[in-house]
């Protein structure tokens, strides 16, 4: 019995047993299969972000200036594209090109990367080796991509390594833009390098501008045409997108239709007949732009300013050019402007470089140097708010006596010195001033009672102003601050900048307009009167009148004369009055098919709406300034003067496309240790002690800060331990 018990217990364990080892290889395997499950799920799940990943790529840009972003420029260019852009990558591979190369290459990878995306099937690109394919390599030569040869070896070898980084973009089938070699070091770079170029290849034609200019007199020049402005039309950025036409013709001919647009650089000695084609132009729906001077100062050595002849009306003008701008609203002032505000003309950063800068020579131990002076003549309009230093202006003007009336007068007079939310100042205003400008010129709107006085149909406003510390004069003989005594330079400048400082303290305070844009319809200035005639009409008209004079005087002597007896009286008439008239010369039909057509009536009133852009300074486009020639020699040199005339252009031809990438500024991420704006009047030798001091002050920091640091945490840690230890002691006790 005990036996069989005993026998049935322990079957009951086996069985027992068995059934709990299944058990556990069952939920063994069930977990096994579970994990397999949950790892394909989790590998279909990974698959699906990748694949929907590899279509739809979110990008964050977490720089304060959207560094690596791309602009609505480039995006706005890309939505128009209603045909295929491609993009030809001509490219050696990456890991075979030298380390300065290669991470433009990562750039320029990543920048195309982004235009087939944004491009949306409509941008595909396809990238080349040339040096894998000599038939590739000829046909980059063909096309004009270009090769980078660089010069490698050893103590005992030469070798030259060529590498290729250029680009085509052809749009449609037709178009094409050849980018010979391109090497950005941000997205930044590579996106003012390529977008431009895929403007130049959407753009169906160039925009034409016509223009008239009258050179500038240089001491001593070489050129017989005297100085221009070519250097400003014949830019790369500009030539490739805008077409230029000379329309100063010396018969003055009325402008074609198909014209928007007149360029006058530095006008003067304006017939009436220019007047007349100019008044025309505006009143059939034209733009006029003015680049005005109200004198000519010659750039001679050692910066002898010196006054040329400058007349603006021609001799036997009936009318003034001044008088029709005024008519349509614009008050052109022939005086010269000095702004005596430091923030005008005093450069951020004399030690790395000035603005609008004249340099005075200096002689040290280490031979001649050239230090920057204030020079008031020379200024930029400056962008803020004029009005919230009334008081101290108020101030300075009533002999250092604060004048509450004064100063409240001149908060409701003053304006910023950018007052425009026009796109063509978007990128000034962040650099915080306006271009500079030369020897200036007075350019506002017409004032009656203190209040814009426009025609009828007209709106206008005045779109940089000086600061209310400007100075109106008329144009000196001589505006040379340092003389020809090279010994008695110092004191020469110092009485130069002295009489200026004692008329800004004496004159009342005013703000100079600076540029004007008046738009809409206008009266014609020649109403009431007869046309001016062409020269050739003149000339015509003055042989007609000497053959008629002529005829007269010959038919009078004919008529006193009796015929002989006998005579035939039809033998005394001209033979060319009996019979049919004579068939003309070659020369004659020629003279005919080469008159002009017959103009058609002056029109007396607007047929649409023209616009009168005057800006009050020429200088700032000249040829030798903006290339900089005196730049070595003390200035001046227009530093901002071709990025003013590029937006200027996008903004006649109200071109929009590349204003968010012109506009676009890079932050200055340099750490700034000393505020290096100090006044026109402090030694930079100031400034670079200071920057001395402080770079000295913060190595030292950066290599006992961390001691101290450390010093402390160690020190912390030892009183929290002992803290503990004799809270532990204290419980055993």
């Amino acid at each position: 019995m005990v036996r069989q018990l005993h026998r049935t217990a322990t079957v009951t364990i086996q069985t027992g047993a068995a059934k709990t080892h299944s058990r556990a290889a069952h939920a063994q395997f069930g977990a096994a299969l579970a994990l397999a499950v949950h790892v394909l799920l989790l590998a279909a799940v990974l698959g699906q972000i990748v694949f929907l990943a590899s279509r739809h790529r979110v990008r964050v840009d977490l720089t304060s200036d959207q560094m690596y972003s791309l602009t609505e420029s480039t995006r706005t260019l890309l939505g128009r594209l209603d045909k295929q852009l491609l993009v030809e990558a001509y490219f050696s591979p990456k890991e075979k090109l030298p380390v300065t190369l290669r991470d433009t290459r990562v750039v320029l990878d990543n920048f195309l990367d982004e235009l087939v995306q944004l491009g949306k099937g409509r941008v595909a690109v396809q990238r080349f080796d040339p040096n894998s394919d000599k038939a590739i390599a000829d046909k980059c030569q063909r096309i004009g991509v270009q090769p980078a040869d660089l010069r490698g070896g050893t103590a005992t070898s030469v070798s030259f390594d060529r590498h290729w980084q250029g680009l085509r973009l052809v749009y449609g089938g037709s178009k094409q833009k050849v980018i010979p070699q391109i090497g950005p070091q941000s997205s930044f770079q590579a996106e003012a390098a390529i977008t431009p170029a895929i403007k130049e290849v959407l753009s169906a034609q160039k925009h034409k501008f016509g223009y008239m200019e009258w050179p500038a007199t240089a001491i001593g020049q070489q050129q017989p045409g005297g100085i221009g402005w070519n250097v400003v039309r014949s830019a790369e950025d500009v030539a490739k997108r805008y077409e230029f036409q000379n329309v100063k013709d010396e018969d003055g001919a009325l402008l074609a239709d198909d014209l928007t647009t007149l360029l006058l650089f530095r006008p003067k000695d304006l017939t009436d007949r220019q007047k007349y084609v100019i008044d025309q132009f505006v009143l059939k729906g034209g733009t006029v732009v003015v680049f005005a001077d109200a004198a000519e100062y010659a750039i001679g050595p050692n910066r002898m300013f010196t006054k040329m002849p400058l007349q603006l009306d021609a001799a036997g003008s009936q009318k003034r050019f001044q008088d029709q701008l005024l008519s349509y609203g614009i008050d052109w002032r022939q005086k010269v402007l000095a702004d005596m505000s430091p923030e005008a003309f005093s450069p951020r950063d004399r030690i790395q470089g000035a603005q609008e800068y004249l340099a005075v020579p200096q002689q040290t131990m280490f031979g001649r140097s050239y230090a920057v002076a204030a020079y008031p003549y020379f200024f930029h309009a400056v962008a803020g708010d004029w009005s919230k230093i009334a008081e101290q202006v108020a101030q300075l003007k009533q002999g250092g006596q604060p004048n509450a009336a004064v100063a409240e007068q001149l908060k409701r007079q003053l304006q910023p010195g950018l007052p425009s939310d026009e796109f063509l100042f978007k990128t000034f205003k962040q650099f915080g001033r306006g271009p500079g400008f030369y020897w200036p010129t007075w350019v506002g709107l017409r004032q009656k009672l203190d209040q814009p006085d426009l025609p009828e149909g007209a709106t206008g406003k005045v779109l940089l102003w000086s600061s209310p510390l400007v100075l109106a004069e008329e144009p000196p003989q001589n505006l040379d601050p340092i003389g020809r005594d090279m010994a008695r330079i110092n004191e020469t400048f110092g009485k130069f900048v002295g009489k200026l400082e004692e008329r800004k303290k004496s004159e009342p305070a005013q703000q100079a307009p600076l540029m004007v844009d008046v738009r809409g319809t206008f009266a014609s200035f020649f109403a009431g009167g007869e046309r001016p005639k062409r020269p050739s009409e003149i000339k015509e008209a003055e042989a007609k009148k000497a053959a008629d004079d002529a005829a007269a005087d010959g038919k009078a002597a004919k008529d006193g004369e009796k015929p002989a007896d006998g005579a035939d009286p039809l033998a005394a008439k001209p033979k060319d009055l009996i019979g049919p008239e004579a068939p003309k010369s070659p020369e004659e039909m020629d003279a005919e098919a080469s008159k002009p057509a017959p103009e058609p009536e002056p029109l007396l009133r607007s047929a649409k709406p023209g616009r009168l852009v005057v800006i009050g300074d020429a200088d700032f486009l000249r040829d030798d300034l903006v290339q900089g020639t005196y730049a070595e020699a003390g200035g001046p040199v227009s530093i901002f003067g071709r990025v003013f005339w590029a937006q200027l252009l996008d903004w006649l031809a109200e071109d929009k496309d590349l204003v968010a990438l012109q506009s676009r500024v890079p932050v200055d991420r340099a750490l700034k240790f000393v505020d290096t704006a100090v006044g026109t009047s402090a030694d930079p030798r100031v400034a670079e002690q200071a920057l001395a001091n402080t770079t000295r002050w913060l190595r030292g920091l950066n290599i006992v800060l961390p001691g101290l640091l450390l010093t402390a945490f160690g020190l912390c840690v030892f009183f929290v331990r002992r803290a503990q230890k004799r809270a532990f002691l204290a419980s055993l006790s």
